[in-house]
């Protein structure tokens, strides 16, 4: 018996996760527009929305898995090349990973979701700063030129991403939960 249940448990997360991983890719590439006119090389794309609704269901790992599937699928694809990809992967892996880990921490407590998200967007733009240090003179071609965008482009773009992809991950498990909760009261 206890067998069967924890082969349930694998295929409901193998089937969660792939579904979120193909939700956010097909999310990434249907929806993709620059969020600041300074940048607009940093493309807003929606593709953390389903994985912040996987930090509320899966374990971190599953969490971080998705992150690197999605990241390899859109590597595959040619989108980003490789600065992109390691961008795209310590970007959504740090804060659906975060979000993850503080939304356990915190589970049963009151806005622990929302608790989760912000510390998740923190989190988030702290590693895309330490990013730019990294790669930014490969993108910009010096450390100056990489140092000069920290605080009027990379910080407020990755604060405002994550903000609007945080809120649409909220917004969408609140529904979510409002259906299931209206299926369970039948």
């Amino acid at each position: 018996m206890a067998a069967t249940t924890d082969s349930l448990k694998v295929t409901r997360q193998v089937a969660t996760s792939g579904v979120l991983s193909a939700l956010a890719v097909v999310l990434a590439f249907a929806v993709r527009f620059p969020l600041l006119p300074a940048a607009p090389y940093l493309t807003y794309e929606p593709s953390d929305v389903p994985l912040l609704l996987g930090a509320f269901r899966l374990s971190p790992l599953w969490v971080t898995a998705m992150s690197g599937a999605v990241t390899l699928v859109m590597w595959l694809t040619g989108d980003g090349g490789v600065i992109g990809a390691i961008s795209r992967f310590v970007g959504s892996a740090s804060l659906a990973l975060t979000a993850a880990w503080v939304y356990r921490w915190l589970a049963g407590r009151a806005r622990s979701k929302l608790i989760s998200v912000v510390v998740g967007i923190l989190v988030y733009t702290l590693a895309e700063v330490a990013l730019t240090f990294v790669l930014g003179p490969l993108f910009f071609g010096d450390l100056q030129s990489a140092l000069a965008v920290i605080l009027p482009v990379v910080v407020p773009f990755n604060v405002l991403k994550g903000t609007i992809n945080g809120a649409a991950a909220l917004l969408v498990d609140s529904a979510v939960g409002a259906v299931a909760r209206a299926r369970g009261g039948q």
